[in-house]
């Protein structure tokens, strides 16, 4: 018997918009505000991707983002060749999820500098660059493939898209989330319209 298809998530409701609104205004008097404007900023992300707040709390983030201002975000790994990756077999998927994970940000680590094959940002240290048009990491090539792979930083290692609601609806039956368009490789066309 077939599973029923997801009902899209309700909106949320105005206290609690209200409540989220309240706790970006505190952020700046956390003791970890980076970190914690950083989730913060992904949870609003999330939200509005899947519909459940209005489009006008990308402003918020942004002002989240702003406020952070420029800091050094170095990752403290030892040696990225010593990272466990998770079983996740990219190169079947990556028509599906269009290799949004390549969207986020990555923070490298002295490893990656000391290499010198991984770039970085220097307005934006150290973090992976991003495609001024797309905003998509710097080392993809045109299909969306890593040009990097086997020197990837350590975050890219690690990362587990699994769980993550802004790849996948359902891994395991291949089902991706919305891809926005402002992050969309050249080529891509979304699965339900192929």
């Amino acid at each position: 018997m077939a599973d029923a298809p997801k009902s899209p998530p309700q909106p949320i409701d105005p206290e609690i918009e209200a409540l989220i609104a309240k706790l970006a205004a505190d952020l700046p008097n956390l003791p970890d505000n980076d970190e914690a404007s950083r989730r913060f900023e992904w949870l609003l992300d999330l939200l509005i991707m899947r519909g459940q707040l209005p489009a006008s709390f990308k402003r918020l983030a942004a002002k989240i983002q702003a406020d952070r201002g420029t800091k050094i975000r170095l990752s403290l790994v030892t040696d990225k060749y010593d990272v466990e990756s998770p079983p996740i077999d990219c190169a079947s998927r990556l028509h599906l999820c269009g290799a949004r994970c390549c969207s986020f940000e990555v923070a490298l680590s002295p490893q990656d500098i000391a290499e010198k094959v991984v770039p970085f940002e220097v307005d934006r240290p150290y973090l992976l660059p991003r495609d001024p048009e797309t905003k998509r990491c710097a080392c993809m090539d045109d299909k969306g493939a890593c040009t990097i792979y086997e020197q990837r930083p350590a975050t890219c290692r690690t990362y587990d898209c699994r769980e993550d609601a802004r790849v996948w609806i359902d891994y395991e039956k291949r089902i991706p989330a919305p891809l926005p368009a402002s992050i969309r490789p050249a080529g891509y066309v979304p699965p339900d319209e192929k």
